[in-house]
């Protein structure tokens, strides 16, 4: 690996951090301190390997492709979600290659029954807004919604809009910043 992509890696690491600080202190007042936000690592891999992933799933990430997803886009932003000891939410996503928008191109809860598993998806968007706002972007773009319910969740979350790509499928959703 080249010196200039493991300085863009520590770059972006940085601003990711930055990013989850932010959300952090921005979480809605019956989140804070009960939940935690960090970086997916070693600890939240192991989480998701302990889940029971017999559990009734909508996708089935497994989650284990980050490092490579990482490294091939150094300015990919990740986000796991905590209730104490609890794996909540695993999120994963990169700048559109412009820089113009932040894309939220992975994201799973992992329990519907954790406490605060209704707050997850806004948690998420709460720190990729903050991500994209450090780098410069001015959209999020919620990629390739699974089905119109979904698309109807994400979109109840104020400002987004769809996108249809082929077929009248949702390509994404997007809000401006």
């Amino acid at each position: 690996m080249q010196v200039s992509h493991i300085e863009t890696i520590n770059k972006y690491e940085k601003l990711g951090s930055q990013a989850r600080d932010m959300a952090s202190r921005n979480l809605p007042r019956h989140l804070l301190g009960k939940i935690t936000l960090d970086a997916i690592d070693h600890k939240a891999l192991a989480a998701f390997k302990s889940i029971d992933l017999a559990q009734e799933r909508s996708v089935s990430w497994n989650w284990y492709f980050y490092s490579r997803y990482k490294i091939f886009y150094p300015k990919a932003f990740d986000l796991s979600v905590w209730h104490g000891s609890t794996l909540c939410s695993l999120t994963l996503g990169r700048p559109t290659y412009r820089g113009t928008a932040m894309r939220l191109d992975f994201i799973e809860r992992f329990n519907k029954h954790v406490l605060f598993a209704n707050d997850m998806f806004p948690v998420s968007l709460l720190a990729y807004e903050a991500y994209a706002r450090l780098i410069g972007a001015t959209q999020i773009r919620v990629m390739d919604p699974l089905n119109d319910k979904l698309v109807k969740y994400y979109s109840s979350h104020g400002g987004f809009s769809v996108r249809p790509g082929k077929q009248g499928v949702p390509h994404y959703l997007v809000k401006d910043l």
